[in-house]
């Protein structure tokens, strides 16, 4: 909506009045395409114009009466530089093209390892993880399918014949394993340590860390999907 300036100060901001239903609540069949568009507005808004509409709650999304998606509240919004730009469409190429090597100077340069810590994220393993999880994001579906899609994953890798528990089991058995390679890696005695997923847990704390951006981002695409 269009700003009606001579009624905002530096703490109101006074829009034009926008007739339209909430996204969430209108039965048009041109919804889904909204959706699409809200989703490649954010997209351009985080990747090329650098400010980021940081509430969008399913209230501030409307259908406008000639069907057209409007956006309201930019109350809070987000400055994303240049820099950190270039840095997300870096790692989403890398996540795409499964250049895992190159993840752990991606979590550097987006805020989320520090620099002294990346040999270390890289012995870890956290990029082939994340990887993962990006890869089943991006195919959208909600959380539900993502979960349909793990499961299909887990059962091409260790027997069609197991059931849902025994597939969660497998991996749990596995992710456990590769912790304890890890530690011993580090030098740790493994015997000597009560909790391995515990233990890992709280050496990757020290390795990985989540900017305040990412929040904000997490929230504005978790609401869109």
């Amino acid at each position: 909506p269009q700003v009606v300036r001579e009624l905002s100060t530096r703490r109101v901001l006074t829009t034009e009045w926008v007739e339209g239903t909430r996204l969430d609540r209108d039965a048009s069949p041109d919804v889904p395409r909204l959706c699409a568009v809200a989703i490649n507005a954010y997209l351009t808004m985080l990747l090329d114009t650098g400010t980021l509409h940081c509430d969008p709650h399913p209230g501030n999304l409307l259908r406008t009466t000639d069907g057209r998606l409007c956006v309201l509240d930019w109350g809070m919004t987000l400055p994303v530089p240049s820099d950190l730009q270039y840095s997300l469409i870096e790692f989403i190429a890398h996540v795409n093209a499964e250049d895992l090597d190159a993840i752990p100077e991606d979590f550097v340069n987006l805020g989320f390892t520090p620099p002294d810590k990346v040999e270390e994220v890289r012995r870890s393993g956290m990029g082939d993880g994340i990887s993962f999880v990006l890869r089943q994001l991006s195919q959208g579906g909600g959380p539900k399918k993502m979960g349909e899609r793990v499961l299909q994953e887990f059962a091409e890798r260790y027997g069609e014949d197991l059931t849902r528990e025994e597939l969660r089991e497998k991996a749990r058995e596995e992710m456990r394993e590769r912790m304890k390679a890890q530690l011993e890696d580090a030098g740790v005695d493994v015997a000597g340590v009560t909790n391995v997923v515990e233990e890992m847990s709280r050496r990757n704390r020290e390795l990985f860390r989540v900017p305040p951006y990412i929040l904000y981002v997490s929230r504005a695409f978790s609401t869109l999907e």
